[in-house]
C-alpha cells in the first residue's frame, strides 16, 4: 500500500511541477463506453472550435493501442493526424507518449507500471505549458487498464481532468451503459455530461430528446450533444483495407479510393451485376476463382476495389481490365465471409485523413454538440 501512496504523492508533485507556469487551464478528458465511439473526431472538433475562439490548445492521447511502424518506430497515426490538422508544435512522442499494441496486464503486474504515469505527467507538463485548454483522449473504452492503474479513471485523477462521456447510441442499451459509466466514475471525477453519437435520425431521435435526455439530466448526466449518423461519412480507404486484411495488390491502380459499401459476390452473375450497379462506392469481395463475378464487378460504374479471397491470383485479362479502369485488385487469404467482417468493421473505425470527408464529419459534430456549454462547465485548474 505504501508504494501506491508514494506513487500518488509523486504524481501530485510531478503535476505541480509540470504546471508551475500554468494559469487557469481547462482539462477535458474524452472517454467512451465502448470502442470506436468517435473519440478522435470529437477531440479534433473540440480542438478546432477552441482554436477558432482564439484560445490556445493542447491535445494529448496518453495511451495508444493502435500503432503503425511505417517510420520504424511505433506511431499513433490518428494522434499524428489530429496534431497536424490542429497545427500543434509538440512532438508526437509527447502527444502520444505510450504506445501499447497488446494487452500487457501480466507484464505490468509483474514489473509495476514501467514508469508510464511519470511519462504521461512529464509529457502533459511539456505539451500544455501556458495553454488555455487541454483536450485529452481516453483509452479504447472505459474500464480498460483498471488492473494496471492506467484506466481513464486513473488518467482523469492524474491530470485533474473533467470528463466528457461519449457513447455510441446503437439502442436503448446505450442509456444503461451511460448510467453504468456514471456509477463507475462515481464522485472521484467530475463528469461534465454525455454525448450520444451515431444516432439514427429516423428511428431514435424523438425518444432521445423527449424521454432519455431529461432522464439522464436528472441523474447527473447532462446531454451535451446528439450527433446523427451520416452514412456518407463512413467509408474506408482501399489502402487501409489492404493493410488490415494483409492483402497483396496485383494491379498498378492507386489505392486512395474510398469504399462505403461491401458486397459479397456469391450469387448468379445477373443478380450480382444488378446489385453491383445499384451500390455506390463499392468494394466487391469474391472468390479468386469466380471469374464471371469478377467480370461483372468490373462492369459496375461505381466499383472502387475488387477483393479476391482464398489467395487465388486473378487471370491476366482481369488484371488488364482492372488496370484500364484504375480499379485495384487485392488478393487475400481469408474466406469471403471473414474478409467481409473485417471490412465492415473498418467502416466504423476509419483513420483520420485530412480532406472533404473529415471536414464534413467535424462540421457534423460542431453543429450538434454544445461546445460552449462544455467549456463553460469545465473547471479552471
Amino acid at each position: 500500500m505504501s508504494d501506491l501512496c508514494s506513487n500518488t504523492i509523486e504524481d501530485v508533485a510531478l503535476l505541480a511541477a509540470s504546471n508551475y507556469h500554468h494559469h487557469d487551464m481547462k482539462r477535458l478528458l474524452i472517454v467512451s463506453t465502448e470502442s470506436h465511439a468517435g473519440k478522435s473526431l470529437l477531440a479534433l472538433a473540440l480542438g478546432q472550435a477552441i482554436k477558432d475562439a482564439r484560445e490556445s490548445i493542447t491535445y494529448m492521447k496518453p495511451i495508444s493501442s493502435s500503432v503503425c511502424y511505417a517510420t520504424g518506430e511505433p506511431i499513433d497515426r490518428d494522434a499524428q493526424a489530429i496534431s497536424s490538422v490542429l497545427e500543434l508544435d509538440a512532438d508526437i512522442k509527447q502527444i502520444a507518449p505510450i504506445t501499447l499494441e497488446t494487452p500487457f496486464l501480466q507484464d505490468a503486474i509483474e514489473s509495476g507500471d514501467h514508469g508510464f504515469r511519470r511519462r504521461i505527467l512529464r509529457s502533459f507538463g511539456e505539451t500544455s505549458d501556458n495553454c488555455d485548454v487541454a483536450v485529452i483522449e481516453g483509452r479504447q473504452y472505459l474500464g480498460l487498464g483498471v488492473a494496471t492503474g492506467l484506466s481513464d479513471f486513473d488518467i482523469a485523477e492524474m491530470l485533474q481532468a473533467d470528463v466528457v462521456l461519449l457513447t455510441r447510441y446503437d439502442s436503448e442499451a446505450a442509456i444503461d451503459r451511460v448510467l453504468c459509466a456514471l456509477r463507475l466514475i462515481g464522485g472521484e471525477s467530475r463528469v461534465l455530461g454525455v454525448i450520444l453519437n451515431y444516432v439514427s435520425m429516423e428511428t431514435q431521435l424523438n425518444g432521445l430528446t423527449d424521454v432519455f435526455s431529461p432522464f439522464l439530466d436528472e441523474r447527473g448526466a447532462e446531454v451535451l450533444g446528439i450527433v446523427p449518423y451520416d452514412h456518407s461519412l463512413h467509408s474506408v480507404c482501399v489502402e487501409e483495407i489492404v493493410e488490415k486484411l494483409g492483402g497483396r495488390v496485383v494491379t498498378s491502380a492507386p489505392l486512395d479510393g474510398e469504399v462505403r459499401h461491401f458486397r459479397i459476390g456469391a450469387t448468379g452473375v445477373e443478380s450480382a451485376l444488378r446489385l453491383f450497379r445499384r451500390t455506390p462506392d463499392l468494394g466487391v469481395i469474391t472468390g479468386g476463382d469466380r471469374i464471371e463475378i469478377q467480370e461483372a464487378a468490373l462492369k459496375a460504374a461505381r466499383l472502387r476495389c475488387l477483393i479476391l479471397t482464398g489467395n487465388h491470383l486473378p487471370q491476366r485479362a482481369i488484371v488488364r481490365k482492372a488496370n484500364d479502369r484504375g480499379i485495384p485488385i487485392v488478393v487475400v487469404g481469408q474466406e469471403p465471409m471473414a474478409a467481409a467482417a473485417v471490412c465492415e468493421g473498418l467502416l466504423n473505425q476509419s483513420r483520420i485523413r485530412p480532406g472533404d470527408r473529415l471536414d464534413r464529419a467535424i462540421s457534423l459534430i460542431r453543429s450538434n454538440v454544445d461546445i460552449d456549454r462544455i467549456l463553460e462547465k469545465a473547471a479552471d485548474t
